[in-house]
């Protein structure tokens, strides 16, 4: 699964340019914030943008288990 930038394989979250699964974010954080690739620096969208998506990826994830996918992550929001 793929969402703009943003790779979901067996092993988690990967950038769908390099394959890396290194997120950069700056120091200070806010909504606009941009979120790029730590390998590559494709850039991956606004932090609200990247958060969104995590939890999209998410919760399709959740929509195939039988089992409520747990999640400590703070990024994570729509499981919460």
């Amino acid at each position: 699964m793929s969402m703009d930038g943003i790779a979901l394989r067996q092993d988690g979250f990967h950038c769908g340019d390099c394959g890396s699964p290194g997120v950069s974010i700056p120091h200070t954080l806010s909504d606009a914030s941009v979120v790029s690739c730590a390998n590559c620096g494709l850039s991956l969208g606004s932090w609200a943008e990247y958060r969104r998506r995590v939890d999209q990826v998410l919760m399709a994830e959740q929509a195939r288990k039988a089992r409520r996918v747990i999640v400590a992550d703070p990024v994570c929001t729509a499981l919460l």
